[in-house]
């Protein structure tokens, strides 16, 4: 690598994810600290869990909401989380938290088309879901929605995200080395094993929202990852109890 590429290496692989983590798990400390301390009412109903599972099956997995209000947006939302589930578990190999060969017994061409074919289709399905989705939040702006920032933001960054990284599949790579190439972001922790040496200019940029992404989601409306079971689990299972 000449000087500028080893200067970039450095810091977008090497120093910004330990910034990433420390404001990531910064940002969950401060978003757990205003969930504790908001009033709560000390003598709630009890929790019924196959209740709470239940209604958060219906209502984040299934969207039944969404469904009975808008069929189209419906369909967009599935098929962007498809997306999203399909591109966390293809990045999965790559960490090796599962090889290739699991699809063995489904034929080579099977596991060919699984693992190198389907990854780019999934990935222009989930960019066509991310321009729908923020065209409609445009479209119904003032309207039917009220919009902060932080809602383009995170919708912006995700979208340029997924840009770098499909330009990095259907760009050729740099090379392809004998052996697997690793790309160490914490040694020991998160280590990204590569067949192919990816264009080093969609890497590193890909790499570089793909953290700034990761340190925004505690500030956003993305942390419903994790508050949206949370609300949805509570919600399913006192809604009896609370008359609704």
């Amino acid at each position: 690598m000449n000087g500028v590429v080893a200067a970039l290496y450095a810091f977008f692989v090497e120093k910004l994810p330990y910034i990433t983590i420390a404001v990531f798990f910064v940002g969950v400390a401060v978003r757990l600290r205003r969930w504790l301390s908001a009033p709560r009412d000390p003598e709630g109903p009890p929790f019924n869990i196959l209740t709470a599972l239940k209604y958060v099956i219906l209502d984040l997995v299934l969207f039944r909401k969404t469904f009975k209000s808008d069929r189209w947006t419906w369909v967009v939302l599935v098929l962007f989380h498809v997306g999203v589930g399909g591109i966390l578990f293809g990045h999965m190999r790559g960490f090796h938290l599962w090889t290739a060969e699991m699809f063995a017994p489904l034929g080579d061409w099977v596991a060919e088309f699984l693992v190198h074919t389907l990854p780019v289709y999934m990935g222009w399905m989930f960019l066509a879901t991310q321009v729908v989705l923020l065209f409609r939040r445009g479209s119904l702006e003032n309207r039917q929605l009220v919009s902060l920032p932080n809602d383009y933001v995170a919708l912006v960054l995700l979208l340029v995200t997924s840009v770098l990284g499909q330009g990095m599949r259907v760009f050729p790579p740099e090379a392809v080395p004998p052996e697997v190439y690793s790309v160490v972001f914490i040694p020991g922790l998160i280590v990204l094993h590569l067949e192919k040496v990816p264009s080093h200019h969609w890497f590193f940029l890909h790499v570089l929202f793909t953290q700034l992404l990761v340190m925004y989601i505690p500030f956003s409306k993305l942390v419903h990852v994790v508050s949206g079971v949370v609300t949805s689990a509570l919600y399913g299972s006192r809604r009896r109890e609370y008359g609704v």
